[in-house]
């Protein structure tokens, strides 16, 4: 089966809302919903009112099978912008085709674009069932490993 990989339009939301969704429900092991805003941070990100992009790779006939979402940080001890992939996903019939590897070359495209030298990614909890596939795949690209990234949840409650 032939594919493309290009930028997202505003006309994808539905499309890459579900496949974000899909990501996080096997991340999570669970069915997840995402919040309503999720569909606005979509749009704002390709209307670029957040810095970043969203690509997505679909079969000829306009199938989403994978998508990634890169956005632009800015760090003082680093002196300057660096390019975060924040999410990538493959749908599973598509996976080990050299899909995510694709999506990750248009993510480096947009990097040389906007002169972005370092490219980051956050991985998945070491609990999840494939975490060391996600590892090994994200090494053969190029990636090496950085640490663990740790969350904390604000509270909203001012008191």
């Amino acid at each position: 089966m032939d594919w493309i990989v290009r930028p997202a339009r505003h006309t994808d939301e539905h499309k890459v809302i579900e496949a974000i969704r899909s990501l996080c429900t096997e991340l999570r092991g669970k069915d997840v919903k995402l919040p309503e805003i999720a569909a606005d941070v979509f749009q704002s990100i390709i209307s670029n009112t957040i810095p970043g992009a969203v690509f997505i790779a679909e079969t000829t006939d306009g199938n989403l099978i994978g998508c990634a979402t890169v956005f632009i940080q800015e760090v003082i001890f680093r002196g300057g912008s660096y390019a975060l992939i924040q999410e990538l996903w493959v749908h599973p019939s598509h996976r080990s085709l050299s899909l995510g590897a694709a999506l990750v070359r248009s993510v480096e495209e947009f990097c040389r674009e906007h002169s972005l030298k370092r490219l980051k990614v956050c991985l998945p909890h070491e609990s999840f069932v494939n975490f060391n596939k996600t590892q090994k795949f994200y090494g053969r690209i190029g990636f090496a490993d950085n640490g663990p990234y740790m969350t904390k949840m604000v509270s909203m409650d001012l008191k």
